[in-house]
């Protein structure tokens, strides 16, 4: 069942969860309701919950909900959220130290196996339970260890052994948070778990990045998507969205679709029906996602596979949380990798690539083979002495303040210009030894300059330090002219590069096109230098062609529109 498609190039499920579907009593009644979602979306699949936070929904009428939507034709999947009584604090994880919860995991897997072929788990599949049985089964390990132990141990033998014994063809699903960051300390490893489960899926969920919790740059949507994608290749089911937190602004909602379909999700699931259909403040969304995924349906297929710099982050790697999602608001496409990109020509390493014990040696080869290695400030400052292999460059415990800056004309032999940011940004002091390494961006201090981009060759390739603020989102207080020596040192093997300020996402395929996508409040007029080889550019849906000047381009971006280009 998993051939069928709504739309030509996905297809669009909707989770309903248990609540939502102990509140389908009157068929007739919610068929009214459910047109508002239903006249807008192709809807190809529902998901339905048999149990949340202590409720159920008995067998007999999941069958009965069951037996409605497929009656019209939309294919139905299971589910499970794994979330205890959480009214006194956050989301409570069900307690698998207690005999009652590990009854209540196995219950809820038997019903699903029994009813449905495939079911889905919600992402509170985690583990954050600290009561005294958890500490005294946990001993002397670190929490870390101990979660991961015990999923390890609930996955295998809990759910697949009670779910295959009952359906040996049922597909389980584990659906991730997007806060990968902080997996392992809550019982997620994208190493090891993928492996167990038959398939898993993405959260896509950026909502409103400055107000939030979280605080998740929008660009995640379409990098996580990529992540998990080379976690599970093949078996990423889909991306997952919320509308939760995006009433300041229905294009934040919009975006969390586009960017998880650019980043060639198979199937989009809307969280959640009743906030669809019964939340004031989300039912107009429904008729914009109508054309939001028409618009996507039209040119997805004419896209290649995704590509960018690859950026090797190992899993259950830790530091610069979301670096490269702050990066992508700034025009940087990267392609993820949870393994080191060997055959790469061009490497990008933030802090949590310092995890990966055996890295110098990597780093080392790849540069002998002429590929060029771009590593983060925090990267420097976790390698620590070992990076000195490379080049005589630390991370010292002076900061300096910078709202003025400087770029290179002569590949670091003089820095030059005086450029202002928009507000004052505050980065670590690199230290580094003048005529070995070559600064090609600056900050201005006080008849002083500190580096933001230095380089150096090593072997037979080249070696490049981007230092990160300590506010990360203080990246978009770079000028456009430091941004752009970061972008061209970054993505200098890329057909084209963006230049212009920060709040511009550009997404690239193998087959020479390209989407733009503007995050800033008004029109903005940016610059792609184009490789040598690359002659037209075209706008895909218009056919525009834009004229090119010594390989470069410039086009005027509104904000959230997509621009696709082709270029020849």
């Amino acid at each position: 069942m998993r051939n069928r498609m709504s739309y030509q190039n996905f297809n669009v499920a909707v989770y309903c969860p248990v609540g939502d579907v102990n509140r389908i009593t009157d068929f007739k009644a919610f068929e009214e309701k459910f047109r508002l979602l239903s006249d807008h979306v192709k809807i190809g699949r529902v998901y339905l919950e048999c149990y949340r936070s202590e409720e159920w929904c008995t067998k007999e009428h999941l069958l009965e909900v069951k037996d409605y939507f497929e009656s019209r034709g939309i294919a139905t999947s299971g589910g499970i959220t794994t979330c205890a009584d959480s009214s006194k604090e956050g989301f409570a994880s069900l307690c698998y130290s207690t005999p009652k919860d590990e009854e209540t995991l196995r219950k809820a897997v038997a019903l699903n196996a029994e009813i449905f072929d495939e079911f889905i788990f919600d992402d509170f599949y985690f583990l954050n339970c600290r009561c005294p049985a958890c500490i005294e089964k946990k001993g002397t390990r670190t929490w870390s260890e101990f979660r991961l132990a015990e999923k390890k141990r609930i996955t295998e033998e809990i759910v697949m052994k009670t779910a295959k014994a009952i359906n040996p063809a049922v597909n389980v699903i584990v659906k991730y948070p997007q806060w990968y960051d902080s997996f392992n300390e809550e019982g997620y490893d994208l190493e090891m778990e993928p492996a167990m489960v038959d398939s898993i899926y993405t959260g896509t969920e950026t909502r409103n990045p400055g107000y939030t919790q979280q605080h998740i740059p929008k660009y995640l949507s379409y990098f996580i998507m990529r992540y998990f994608e080379n976690a599970a290749p093949e078996r990423n089911l889909g991306g997952w969205f919320d509308p939760y937190e995006c009433t300041y602004n229905l294009t934040s909602y919009l975006e969390q679709g586009y960017l998880t379909l650019f980043g060639k999700a198979k199937e989009v699931t809307l969280f959640s029906l009743g906030s669809l259909l019964n939340d004031p403040a989300y039912r107009t969304f429904c008729a914009a996602l109508e054309q939001m995924f028409a618009d996507a349906d039209a040119f997805l297929g004419k896209l290649g596979n995704p590509a960018g710099v690859a950026a090797y982050r190992p899993a259950n790697a830790h530091g610069e949380n979301n670096i490269h999602n702050y990066l992508g608001m700034c025009g940087i496409p990267f392609e993820p990798y949870l393994c080191y990109p060997e055959q790469a020509d061009v490497i990008f390493l933030s802090e949590g690539a310092a995890d990966d014990k055996d890295i110098v040696n990597k780093m080392q080869k790849s540069l002998l083979d002429g590929a060029q290695v771009i590593v983060t400030s925090g990267f420097v400052r976790k390698l620590g002495s070992a990076f000195g292999e490379f080049v005589n460059v630390a991370y010292s415990a002076r900061k300096a303040l910078v709202t003025r800056y400087a770029d290179s004309k002569d590949n670091g032999i003089n820095i030059c210009g005086c450029y202002s940011g928009d507000a004052p940004v505050l980065i670590p002091q690199m230290e580094y030894c003048t005529n070995d390494v070559w600064e090609l961006a600056a900050g201005y201090g006080t008849e002083s300059a500190f580096p933001i981009v230095l380089q150096c060759s090593y072997g037979n390739g080249k070696i490049s330090i981007v230092t990160i603020p300590d506010d990360m989102g203080d990246l978009y207080h770079y000028p456009a002219e430091v941004l752009n020596v970061i972008r061209r040192t970054v993505c200098s093997k890329m057909s084209a590069v963006l230049e212009g300020p920060a709040g511009i996402q550009m997404f690239v395929y193998d087959n020479n096109h390209i989407i733009l996508r503007s995050d800033l409040d008004y029109t903005s007029v940016v610059m792609l230098r184009l490789a040598d080889n690359i002659r037209t550019v075209r706008e895909l849906r218009s056919g525009r062609e834009f004229p090119t000047t010594d390989h470069a381009v410039t086009l005027p971006l509104r904000s959230a529109v997509n621009v696709i280009l082709e270029l020849a």
